[in-house]
């Protein structure tokens, strides 16, 4: 057995295929899309046996002056990760990937596997993931919701909101309001173009759903299809909108969406225990599972977190959070780069 790295997509996606097949972050296009908005240098690893793929570990390559390199499967995304057949691949590809950190002067190797792994590195699961398991139809989950959450969601109907669903000629409307919300909480928004690069690689896959009032938007959210699994890994919406409970209404009209096309289950996103997020996706009933991150460092140092939540970063969280929007859409980008 030996490790390749791997240039082309279809052997890759065929292993993928048959070991996860749900449509994952594994899959080839995830790579050209992190390529080619962040330009980050990608480093696909496969166990290979008999001429076969038995094993895969995608990476990349995260290169920054202020807080050093660091290989990370996968950057920007909440999972990815080893995908393996055997024990041996496993052993491999992880030793494989403490090399390669080495060889390149990173500091960490970080596999964002999601759930639990026989991974022999630092296991830290801060963050969990909430997942709504759907009935067969929308007035079975309706019933189920506490008297108050229905409260809102009527609240919400009668706001008037405009329900605007799409794809690409959505994005500029839904990033409009996601960099105000990101500028509001303290952190660097993504480029425009990593959302673009995904609609245009995953249209069939991915649905924006955006509420109005006349004609500025107030609310948005990214939704992606894996399979039976619809994922919101962003939503957004203007403070002003919430008194009229817009994000309580596009939780609602999405979990409505999800079930009428079929969906048996929706990940509502990573988010940190006792949060607000947190607590807001708390009412929808969801079951809550932690999300398992592994980490090599050189020697033997602690975990990095480079994420907005750490203590660390609360001064500058702080004043990000005053700072005018063109100046927060011009730098976010720069920094997020750096913080995958």
């Amino acid at each position: 057995m030996r490790v390749e790295f791997v240039k082309q997509a279809e052997h890759w996606d065929n292993y993928v295929t048959s070991v996860a097949p749900q449509p994952s972050y594994h899959s080839w296009s995830w790579r050209t899309i992190i390529e080619e908005t962040f330009g980050h240098e990608p480093y696909y690893l496969a166990a290979i046996e008999d001429g076969r793929i038995c094993g895969v570990l995608p990476l990349f390559l995260i290169r920054s002056r202020l807080f050093g390199n660091s290989l990370v499967s996968l950057p920007f995304f909440t999972y990815a990760g080893l995908l393996s057949s055997s024990e041996a691949a496993t052993s491999l590809l992880l030793n494989t990937a403490q090399g390669l950190a080495d060889q390149l002067g990173a500091r960490s190797v970080e596999i964002r596997q999601g759930s639990a792994a026989p991974i022999p590195w630092i296991e830290s699961s801060p963050r969990v993931t909430m997942e709504l398991v759907l009935p067969t139809s929308a007035e079975e989950y309706w019933k189920k919701l506490s008297s108050g959450m229905r409260n809102k969601i009527r609240q919400g109907q009668k706001a008037g909101f405009e329900i605007r669903w799409g794809g690409i000629q959505l994005a500029r409307a839904f990033y409009e309001v996601f960099a105000i919300n990101m500028r509001n909480l303290g952190t660097p928004v993504y480029p425009f173009r990593f959302f673009e690069n995904q609609l245009r690689r995953m249209s069939d896959r991915i649905t924006i759903l955006t509420l109005w009032e006349g004609e500025r938007v107030v609310a948005g959210s990214f939704l992606t299809a894996h399979g039976r699994t619809l994922e919101l890994p962003w939503s957004a919406s203007l403070l002003e909108s919430r008194k009229k409970y817009s994000q309580v209404m596009m939780y609602w009209l999405f979990i409505q969406h999800a079930i009428s096309q079929g969906f048996e289950r929706i990940d509502l996103g990573r988010c940190q225990r006792d949060s607000g997020t947190y607590n807001f996706k708390r009412h929808w009933n969801p079951v809550e599972r932690p999300l398992y991150w592994y980490y090599r460092t050189k020697d033997g140092a602690s975990a990095p977190n480079l994420h907005a939540d750490n203590p660390k970063f609360k001064i500058a969280t702080k004043v990000w959070r005053h700072l005018p929007l063109t100046v927060t859409n011009s730098l976010g980008p720069r920094l997020v780069r750096v913080l995958p």
